[in-house]
């Protein structure tokens, strides 16, 4: 008789939430995220900051645009480059630009799923916070390395952790090809073999398997370093400093980034104690600490919606990448927890299965409105770009005429470029830079003999046609006196 009652019969219902849910949830969100990254790339914002100079120089040199040994680019753009040999249609070219790092996210969120369907689905939930919440603040610099490589990392970072099959040991072997791109693999590859070598202690079963990947992921580790005492970058060597990462702090982390951020490792704290509070003792605490965590991400959304809305606030949004790695460690953290303590055998009443999924959706919303807003934005800002450039009575544009950009992210040597990608095959204005050294620097390309295009004060390209036809940069320099 007792054994038919409603509270026993609680008791034994399923430990979490079913794969299919945890599946819809990450199918769901990978979908929100692959959403707004469509949406964000048909805004132009892959342009932002020296987006549109790398876009430029590809299709003029008629090859992937790539720095020093960061040859992710490389790999990403050469479809597009190729594609140039086929198409003239800019709209079309720079889609296939931008969406190989703006549908990043949803394939680092659906690609952690299919590592952990199986042996743990409850850890997508982890996925979705590191592909959404952690890198949002400084997701509007699309093409950026650091931002990207993480991405690629959460998969090979949840498969050092769970059983794999061959198939999955092929495919995180490629994805870990990237984090010899940038100098963060190091610092990645090494917290995932730690991770590993840790969960071997507990898990009995997996011990051997466990050790094995700890050790491959150390010897990448390993590679990486040896790279980057043999490769080095001098760009990165430049930026390794005290005064470098504070300035990034200041002007990229601190504020309305760090705040957003703060509330969303509440939230995930919050989901965790959740999960590890098991006991139907302490139901009213574990209700609470999903409220909270509600509230948290909520909470967060708003105050990220608030920057987003505002170019001004954003601007040096492009320094948050500086700092990418440690601002994601607690979520990492957290997803190491939840295999170490396996909440996955322990249980969880029904009744809480879907707070968790619920906190999983909000995330990734949040991701895709932040990010929707600040890609409004600067396509509002490019409309008023052109319209203000395609009223300047000369070929040149003093920077005079676009004022309203400072402190924006137009306020960069990377306009000129993108006024090129916007005009269409025969640009018809150039842009000068709004420092006089460099803007002078652009007067004097552009008077030598014979006479050169600046894509930046520091970069000159030949005003013909490249090799497939590109840019023709001919009819507009007849317009400037020399």
């Amino acid at each position: 008789m007792h054994s038919d009652s409603p509270n026993l019969r609680l008791i034994k219902s399923p430990a979490l939430p079913p794969s299919r849910e945890w599946g819809r949830l990450a199918y769901g969100a990978a979908a929100i995220l692959a959403l707004a990254g469509v949406f964000t790339c048909w805004c132009d914002t892959p342009m932002t900051w020296d987006g549109a100079y790398q876009f430029c120089f590809s299709l003029i040199q008629q090859k992937p645009y790539y720095y020093l040994t960061r040859f992710h680019s490389y790999v990403l753009w050469t479809p597009m480059v190729l594609l140039s040999h086929v198409t003239s249609n800019l709209g079309v070219l720079k889609m296939a630009y931008g969406l190989p790092f703006t549908l990043a996210p949803a394939f680092s969120v659906l690609v952690s799923w299919w590592v952990v369907r199986k042996p743990a689905p409850h850890l997508v939930l982890w996925a979705i916070f590191g592909a959404a919440a952690a890198p949002l603040p400084g997701q509007i610099f699309v093409i950026n390395d650091s931002i990207f490589q993480q991405h690629m990392f959460w998969p090979v970072f949840l498969g050092l952790i769970v059983p794999l099959r061959w198939p999955q040991v092929i495919v995180l072997s490629l994805l870990a090809v990237f984090q010899f791109s940038h100098q963060i693999g190091l610092v990645l590859l090494t917290g995932g073999a730690g991770a590993a070598a840790l969960l071997a202690i507990p898990d009995k079963a997996h011990r051997t398997q466990l050790l094995v990947k700890s050790s491959i992921a150390l010897v990448l580790a390993i590679v990486a370093f040896w790279k980057i005492l043999h490769f080095p970058d001098s760009y990165a060597q430049r930026e390794f400093t005290w005064d470098a990462a504070h300035n990034a702090w200041q002007w990229g982390v601190e504020g309305y980034p760090l705040r957003g951020l703060e509330l969303m490792w509440a939230a995930a704290i919050c989901v965790s104690l959740a999960r590890l509070l098991r006991s139907r003792h302490r139901d009213e605490i574990r209700r609470a600490l999903w409220i909270v965590a509600g509230l948290c991400v909520a909470i967060a959304a708003v105050i990220w919606m608030r920057w987003a809305s505002d170019s001004h606030r954003w601007t040096t949004a492009v320094n948050y990448r500086r700092w990418v790695v440690p601002l994601t460690i607690p979520f990492y953290f957290l997803a190491f927890v939840d295999m170490w303590t396996r909440t996955s055998d322990a249980g969880e009443a029904t009744g809480e299965r879907s707070p968790a999924i619920t906190i999983g959706y909000l995330v990734a919303v949040t991701f895709a409105v932040v990010l929707s807003i600040q890609s409004i934005v600067w396509l509002g800002m490019t409309r008023r770009l052109m319209h203000d450039v395609e009223q300047s009575p000369t070929a040149v544009v003093p920077w005079s005429a676009i004022s309203w950009t400072q402190d924006t992210a137009l306020d960069h040597w990377g306009t000129a470029s993108y006024v090129f990608a916007l005009e269409g095959r025969e640009p018809r204005h150039l842009v000068l830079d709004r420092l006089p050294e460099d803007s002078a620097k652009q007067w004097e390309i552009l008077r030598r003999h014979p006479p050169a295009i600046p894509l930046s004060s520091f970069t000159a390209v030949s005003p013909d046609p490249g090799p497939a036809g590109w840019f023709d940069f001919r009819p507009m320099l007849k317009q400037i006196p020399r």
